[in-house]
């Protein structure tokens, strides 16, 4: 563990919408042939906002009947109660308008605000580890599976949360991380 995390705590925030319909993703099928893949009419969705801790996979989230300042506002505030004896808690979350509005604004004006937000570069959700972290719920989750009614797969999705992240997290931690690795060094451009 980092020396600063005594004192500082760092989440990967960002939203997520799954639609309940079945996505076809992988999988053998003999040639020729057209294979029947069961799927649903309507287009229900699961908002999550949510957050990642890379030194604890920490994962606080909130389901939002939709996503924006306040839902924002609402993850915000249970990052602060999960980290009660951080000085400092640093958010990296992409550039959506509502992480910017009022509601977010107002949240941070308080005068106890500990946190520290900082901004992606626009376009760069490879640089977000959240962003993996959806991959990998979306690969347990979505792909290849159908739920019969949308109430099993907003289940399945927070089991996912609750659940799967804790018990499975040796299987796909090296999924969701931040190191990076370059593949030439003449293709790289330090940015400052």
């Amino acid at each position: 563990m980092r020396a600063l995390c005594v004192v500082e705590a760092v989440y990967f925030a960002d939203a997520v919408h799954p639609e309940y319909q079945t996505k076809p993703a992988f999988g053998w099928v003999k040639t020729g042939s057209n294979p029947g893949v069961p799927t649903t009419a309507g287009l229900g969705r699961v908002n999550i906002h949510g957050a990642l801790n890379l030194e604890t996979f920490d994962a606080p989230f909130v389901e939002p009947t939709t996503v924006g300042g306040i839902s924002a506002a609402q993850l915000l505030t249970k990052i602060e109660a999960r980290n009660s004896e951080k000085r400092i808690i640093h958010v990296i979350w992409d550039n959506a308008a509502y992480h910017k509005g009022p509601d977010v604004r107002a949240f941070l004006a308080r005068p106890d605000c500990r946190f520290h937000l900082i901004q992606l570069p626009p376009y760069c959700p490879h640089l977000n580890p959240i962003e993996r972290l959806w991959a990998v719920m979306h690969q347990k989750v979505t792909y290849n599976r159908y739920y019969p009614t949308q109430k099993q797969f907003a289940n399945a999705i927070r089991r996912f949360f609750w659940e799967t992240i804790s018990s499975e997290l040796k299987v796909f931690r090296d999924q969701v991380s931040d190191n990076f690795r370059v593949i030439t060094h003449e293709k790289v451009r330090v940015l400052g």
